[in-house]
């Protein structure tokens, strides 16, 4: 009797051990995940810290001064709203100048005293300061700048400054951490965290080169010119704008972009870019017909200017580039990226689809002319499509800058229109239809009456000296 009572008192001991391993069993896992996922935290944590120490000794904030026109001046803004306001805009004097302060962020990108920052944040300026992490405030000297990519270097005499790291933009991968640095309303060492959300982001109607990275790090109204860092705590990109009211969309110029722009300012103080001499445009479904494409792939010629390197070598509008050396091209801003790679005087190969078959152009790069023509739009008789159209008088081309009569100019454009939705504008010039050049309203008209309007029309525009294809249907 007594060895049964032993038995059972061994056999419960070992049902509770047994039962108690099962339990350690179970929770152990569930312990050490949780510990793990605490210490990962910690570690994200201690990581972004790091990058801020490492990184914000070489961010400065920019201190601008310039002088803008206001006016006209006497009693403008006090008597705004009364029944003195038309008075004193007719007899208030000649335009009044006022001193209008800025403010952005920049990055030090070497010892020598050299700050790279936005264009638009010293554009104008009589007068910079920069302040430093330790609290140095010094005089800045506008190195050089360049507006097509909203760049430019400051210099300020101190030796020995902390340069920041610069990284490889190439490398970015979307949906990695970023961390913008900057003074966002003039509050100095602002670390904001967030992710690369997209690569490659142009048409963001800057009229400038356009390959933006996009983030969700917070960028406000001083950040400008400051760096996006990864990681690393090495700078991929120098913040320059935001959408608004936009939440959590923000946009930085990569650095691979920004070292090189930057190492032609400092030596130089300016850019020097290879033109080709076109105009273009991303292929649309309906461009795709109209030109008997079969990919929505490359890039439209929209424009080919006179006396360029492209109009020697035979390029004509219509043309699709599909490949530059070799490399195959998607869209325009991969075509404008291609060239920006070479140099002046240097031979590039364009592979262009024409009419549907494949032909091969060289050329050779020319230096990029300081500026191509702007015009200005007129005022406003009834068309297709809700247009307008008048003849290119005397009168209209000296008023819109031209040096030609031909084409109609669209002088009206209704409201809700399929031209207004198509985008096009009251001082616009028609110069093709169909591929037909018109040169006045007679052929206009004469061109249009051939298709019918559900079948949609390819118009060839000049806006201000540039030129590009708009396809319109009637709607049904």
């Amino acid at each position: 009797m007594e060895v049964y009572k032993m038995r059972k008192r061994e056999g419960s001991r070992r049902r509770v051990f047994l039962l108690s391993l099962m339990i350690l069993i179970l929770v152990f896992p569930a312990w050490n995940l949780a510990a793990a996922e605490r210490t990962t935290a910690k570690d994200w944590r201690s990581g972004f810290v790091e990058v801020a120490k490492k990184v914000k000794p070489s961010v400065v904030a920019i201190r601008s001064e310039r002088t803008v026109t206001v006016g006209p001046g006497v009693g403008e803004d006090f008597f705004k709203g009364t029944p003195f306001e038309d008075f004193f805009k007719q007899h208030g004097g000649p335009p009044a100048k006022r001193k209008q302060m800025g403010e952005g962020s920049g990055v030090i990108v070497d010892g020598k005293g050299y700050i790279l920052t936005n264009y638009h944040v010293v554009a104008g300026a009589e007068k910079i300061s920069i302040h430093l992490f330790d609290g140095r405030e010094l005089k800045g000297t506008v190195r050089g700048t360049d507006s097509k990519t909203d760049l430019a270097v400051v210099h300020v005499e101190a030796a020995g400054l902390p340069g920041a790291t610069l990284g490889d933009s190439d490398k970015l991968q979307v949906g990695e951490w970023a961390i913008a640095i900057g003074s966002p309303f003039g509050l100095e060492e602002t670390v904001t965290v967030g992710v690369i959300s997209a690569k490659g982001r142009s048409g963001l109607g800057t009229g400038n080169y356009e390959d933006f990275i996009q983030t969700d790090a917070s960028i406000n109204p001083g950040n400008s010119g400051g760096p996006l860092v990864n990681v690393d705590g090495e700078v991929i990109g120098i913040n320059a704008m935001i959408i608004q009211p936009g939440q959590g969309i923000g946009f930085a110029i990569p650095i691979n972009l920004a070292k090189t722009i930057m190492a032609e300012l400092i030596k130089t103080g300016k850019v020097i870019r290879p033109w080709v001499g076109i105009g273009l445009q991303d292929i649309t479904s309906d461009l795709m017909k109209f030109f008997n494409l079969k990919e929505k792939t490359g890039a439209l010629v929209s424009q080919v200017y006179g006396g360029s390197p492209a109009e020697k070598a035979g390029l004509k509008a219509g043309d699709a580039v599909i490949e530059i050396d070799g490399v195959k091209v998607t869209n325009s801003q991969d075509v404008v990226r291609e060239v920006l790679k070479k140099q002046v005087g240097q031979k590039v190969n364009f592979v262009i689809l024409r009419e549907g078959k494949r032909t091969e152009i060289s050329l050779t790069t020319a230096q990029m002319p300081e500026k191509i023509g702007e015009r200005e739009p007129v005022k406003p008789t009834r068309e297709w499509f809700g247009l307008r159209v008048s003849n290119v008088t005397p009168d209209i081309a000296k008023q819109l800058g031209l040096t030609k009569t031909e084409g109609v100019v669209i002088v009206g454009v209704e409201p809700n229109s399929v031209a207004q939705r198509a985008g096009l504008k009251a001082g616009d010039i028609i110069l093709e239809v169909n591929r037909q050049k018109v040169f006045n309203e007679n052929d206009y008209r004469s061109v249009m009456e051939k298709p019918k309007p559900d079948q949609g029309v390819l118009f060839l525009i000049d806006r201000q000296g540039s030129t590009f294809f708009v396809t319109l249907t009637e709607e049904k």
